[in-house]
């Protein structure tokens, strides 16, 4: 595997490539409309606890449902940079470009791996990012992982510049990425587990991760003396007031952090499944190949990444160091993968952060397969081949995103999309436009009732500006409301309780899939049709006068018809008896 000369890639085409990685990042993750798809039940209920914090200024932590305030703190510090208006103003997209904006920070932190993964390495490391299909899809969803997975990757890559020379700054940097992880997810402690594997294997295989002097890739100073004698205080410190100032609102609420401590209880419950247990390979197929109408794989980054670990083996390596890190990054991949795997609680985004890890090995393994070929033309073939793969990951990523130009491949939120997890459907949005249409009719005061399972999320978002709405997660004793939306769970309950012919009926409209709602409009009374009004009472006549003279072309007296009668000529038809 070892190849058979060091390769370099020119600095120009190195720029070009990374250029080129930022540019699709950029496109598939911000400049697609951002709420083309209906909002995720999660993205709403964080959304609405965001407005919480944006108008009362303190994160209420639950650590039963709730993940940490790390997301909705940089939420809030966005959103001041941004000019975000009051919470009744604000549109998916607002929401999602915090998560976007993660995304393309995770992006450009792959430049911290540069001398790891070397140029080669490091350009199609960030190709794979940019055009991943879970990456993108995930980096356009207001939930925490596309943080966490920042955080990590700032994380060790804060660590490796340590490594090579870098000065304590790096330490505590990565102490302070390392206390927001927690910060923003109770799952961060996989990834420190995994991380401690990784770390000791490598170090028994290989050794330090210090460079070798006079290698090639270091791109920090010679090791200097005066390095602080336990490094891990520099981490441990800075992570422990980081993760406390976070839950604890700047350091006012010390019972959220005590909770973010004793929540882990509650994950040993949840880790069970709670609902979303799936079999053990389910990540392994996520990340290999599912067919569903159409093939969704991201095999290219796996296979790429087995090869690079491969190669962090039996390669040849000028810096024992770099080794000694792809080594580690390796197992940490590895262990983290099957740790995920092992837990029967599963939801397609826990696993970004292992697919990330994978995304640097894949581009090692590229970097290698790159040298190892024997002249120009081979290589040229081997980028060939390499850009029809980023072109199908390309694709995916237009698929999901609810981009295509054929509008039958629109994929964003259809179930057959693999990371659509128990999404809401589009037909919601039809079902919203209906009731705005009837509200319009009827005014402002309308009165709108839900009584649908988990209380109709994401409908408390979309009609959070409405008043007189109210949700129910079951029957009321009265039925009172103009517009009823109803879980066909509870739809002959409902038709018991109101009265026939006063609703009309609207179906079927999909919550989430399994879950078919019913909308129930009060059918509006038509107004009277106006009445004639009486003739002006005339004063009477003196009794010698002679009576009127009736209007031209009239009878003074109105003939009576009688069915009996024949039809008199030109006039008009007898009228039917009642």
């Amino acid at each position: 595997m070892a190849p058979r000369k060091e390769v370099s890639l020119s600095l120009l085409t190195f720029l070009i490539l990374v250029a080129l990685a930022i540019g699709l990042g950029v496109s598939y993750r911000t400049v697609p409309n951002l709420g083309i798809r209906p909002m995720h039940t999660d993205e709403a209920i964080l959304g609405m606890k965001l407005a919480e914090f944006w108008n009362t200024g303190h994160f209420q932590y639950d650590p039963k449902d709730f993940h940490g305030p790390a997301l909705h703190q940089v939420s809030i510090l966005w959103g001041s940079i941004a000019g975000w208006g009051d919470p009744s103003t604000w549109t998916e997209s607002d929401l999602r470009m915090v998560t976007a904006l993660c995304g393309l920070g995770l992006l450009l932190s792959t430049l911290l791996f540069l001398d790891a993964l070397g140029r080669y390495g490091t350009a199609i490391a960030m190709l794979l990012t940019a055009t991943s299909p879970m990456m993108v899809y995930y980096s356009r969803y207001f939930i925490m992982e596309m943080l966490l997975v920042l955080l990590i990757s700032i994380t060790l890559g804060c660590f490796w510049r340590y490594s090579q020379g870098g000065t304590r700054l790096w330490l505590l940097l990565g102490g302070c990425a390392l206390g927001f992880q927690h910060a923003t997810k109770e799952t961060f402690i996989l990834n420190v587990g995994a991380a401690f594997v990784g770390w000791v294997v490598a170090r028994s295989m290989i050794g330090e991760f210090e460079p070798r002097k006079g290698s090639g890739f270091s791109m920090g100073s010679s090791r200097k003396k005066g390095r602080p004698s336990r490094p891990w205080l520099w981490v441990a410190v800075p992570a422990l007031i980081v993760s406390v100032a976070a839950f604890s609102g700047g350091f006012h609420d010390w019972q959220a952090v005590a909770d973010s401590f004793t929540t882990y209880l509650s994950y040993l419950e949840r880790s069970g499944g709670s609902g979303h247990e799936k079999p053990w390979h389910y990540y392994l197929t996520l990340l290999f190949w599912r067919r569903d109408t159409l093939v969704w794989t991201e095999a290219l980054i796996c296979v790429l990444a087995l090869v690079g670990m491969i190669y962090s083996v039996i390669g040849d390596f000028k810096n024992t160091g770099r080794q000694a890190f792809l080594v580690f990054l390796s197992v940490y991949s590895l262990v983290l993968l099957a740790g995920y795997s092992i837990l029967s609680y599963k939801t397609p985004w826990s696993i970004l952060s292992a697919q990330y890890s994978l995304t640097l090995l894949a581009g090692v393994g590229a970097s290698a397969l790159w040298s190892a070929m024997p002249g120009r033309t081979m290589r040229l073939i081997f980028n060939g081949l390499l850009t029809v793969g980023l072109w199908h990951l390309c694709d995916q990523s237009i698929r999901v995103t609810g981009t295509h130009m054929n509008p039958q491949l629109e994929y964003s939120s259809d179930p057959r999309n693999p990371y659509a997890y128990s999404h809401t459907q589009k037909s919601l949005l039809k079902l919203m436009g209906e009731v705005q249409t009837y509200m319009d009719q009827k005014g402002p005061e309308t009165k709108i009732q839900v009584i649908a399972q988990d209380s109709g999320w994401p409908l408390p978002w979309y009609w959070r500006n409405w008043k007189n709405v109210g949700f129910q997660d079951n029957v009321p004793d009265t039925l009172d409301a103009d517009v009823i939306v109803a879980d066909s769970e509870f739809y002959d309950q409902i038709k018991t309780k109101i009265k026939p012919g006063e609703y009309s009926e609207h179906y079927p409209y999909g919550l989430r899939p399994g879950i078919i709602l019913t909308l129930l409009l009060r059918k509006q009374v038509a107004e009277p049709t106006p009445q004639p009004q009486a003739p002006a009472v005339e004063e009477k006549a003196a009794p010698d006068a002679p009576p009127p003279l009736p209007p031209e072309g009239t009878l003074s007296k109105p003939p009576t018809f009688n069915p009996t009668l024949p039809d008199f000529s030109g006039s008009l038809a007898p009228r039917s008896q009642p």
